[in-house]
């Protein structure tokens, strides 16, 4: 995923929000969530309790709808430019698992 708007050093920019829901779109425990790649030029830290809505579900049946998860936030370090990237792994309890791999650019 590529994040549209690029972010500012120093200042925490969310890439995207992992959440976890059953078919019936009911909520499930939060996945797990795991660096597997670090940024070079940043960090990432994870906020719970973020609010979304599904853009797309297995079943079909909970796009629209308004979840809550698990918010993905990348930090740019001071003094650094360009692009960066890092992956995550995230685990439900139900042992599924998404691997997502974000793309940022930092302002100048």
């Amino acid at each position: 995923a590529v994040r549209s708007m690029p972010v500012v050093p120093g200042r925490p920019a969310r890439v995207f929000i992992f959440a976890g829901f059953g078919k019936n779109c009911e909520p499930v425990a939060a996945p797990r969530i795991t660096i597997t790649e670090p940024p070079a030029k940043g960090d990432v830290s994870f906020v719970p309790g973020q609010e979304t809505t599904v853009q797309y579900s297995a079943q079909g049946t909970c796009a629209g709808r308004k979840v809550t998860g698990t918010g993905i936030y990348y930090t740019a370090r001071a003094g650094q430019q360009g692009g960066d990237r890092f992956s995550i792994l995230a685990k439900l309890p139900s042992h599924e698992t998404a691997t997502r791999t974000f793309e940022v650019t930092i302002a100048e």
